[in-house]
């Protein structure tokens, strides 16, 4: 796999995936970002079975593929990295050893098998409702309690 991004396109698709990768799990491949250029787009992924967080990312693909790559370490790599606007590239071999190199900066990590992380569940769009900003607000507003003040007890 081998994808170029720029700087500012890639970290925050990291940022938003990144709310749904637990700090902690018995499961490891859960604390990798997923990373799937393997149809046309470029997607990101974040999942701890409960919450799953999946997002699109701008960037060209030179060679398809998929790999998992340990979130933390991903996300810091990629912060810390030169300008805003520079490129950032990408590429893994059949091993999922990845290299992530920008301008002057070469970074070399071990991936995983993007095989490996658990996918989010496909759901339908069949059913959908439609409705103003303004009936939306009055729904929530309406299952929203007041709080009652404490009375003491005599």
């Amino acid at each position: 796999m081998k994808l170029k991004f720029q700087k500012d396109a890639i970290v925050n698709g990291i940022n938003i995936v990144m709310k749904a990768v637990p700090s902690k799990t018995t499961m490891n491949i859960l604390e990798c970002i997923l990373i799937d250029a393997s149809t046309g787009e470029i997607k990101l992924t974040g999942n701890d079975m409960e919450l799953g967080i999946e997002t699109k990312v701008e960037g060209e693909i030179l060679e398809h593929g998929k790999i998992a790559l340990d979130a933390k370490l991903f996300s810091e790599i990629t912060r810390r990295l030169s300008s805003d606007n520079a490129a950032v590239t990408i590429e893994s071999d059949d091993k999922f050893n990845t290299t992530i190199s920008c301008e002057n900066s070469v970074f070399h990590i071990q991936g995983r098998d993007g095989e490996e992380f658990a996918y989010l569940p496909y759901i339908e769009k069949d059913k959908y409702i439609c409705l103003s900003q303004f009936t939306l607000k009055e729904v929530i507003q309406q299952t929203i309690f007041p709080s009652r003040p404490m009375t003491a007890i005599r």
